[in-house]
């Protein structure tokens, strides 16, 4: 379960913390720590959409703090996307795309909390991996919800194939 603590902003912002915290209205939040799968998965997805990066002009980002309220919310995505130019600020700003992986620890009304802070920020594309179930779902307008395809896309990445990050995480370990 996540425990929050109380600390100014200026704190947060300069100083590190192992494993990183997120930061909201003044409290500190722990966040799940992810296991064998939940790295592998974020793995893959940040190499497959890095190797797009010239070509569809954009960079990408893992576990970096973004500012969704300035001095008030400070998040990490495990993946984010944003599109080139933007200004290289310290801290991004309203990334394109953010990827939540699941954790084993994670549940869905959790990341789904989460995905509507996201999603009134004005990101426009959200994303929530369970490479434990090899699901997949978007947030938006009605929410969160379970996607029966095996592609997602965004005009900015193109379509990003998940079968093949389920059928690569159940190789994983095994070659």
């Amino acid at each position: 379960m996540p425990v929050s603590t109380a600390v100014p902003v200026a704190e947060y912002l300069r100083t590190t913390y192992h494993p990183d915290m997120e930061y909201m209205d003044g409290q500190l939040l722990e966040r799940s720590v992810g296991e064998r799968l939940h790295g592998r998965a974020q793995a893959i997805l940040a190499g497959l959409l890095g190797a797009r990066e010239a070509e569809r002009g954009y960079e990408v980002f893992t576990e970096q703090r973004i500012v969704i309220a300035e001095r008030r919310r400070y998040l990490i995505p495990d993946i984010g996307v944003k599109a080139v130019p933007y200004d290289p600020v310290p801290i991004l700003e309203r990334p394109d795309l953010v990827i939540e992986i699941l954790s084993p620890d994670d549940t869905l009304t959790a990341v789904s909390k989460k995905c509507s802070i996201y999603h009134n920020a004005g990101i426009p594309a959200i994303w929530v991996v369970d490479p434990y179930r090899k699901a997949i779902y978007s947030y938006g307008a009605d929410g969160l919800q379970l996607e029966r395809q095996t592609a997602l896309q965004t005009e900015l990445t193109g379509p990003v194939d998940f079968s093949a990050v389920f059928t690569e995480l159940d190789h994983s370990g095994r070659r």
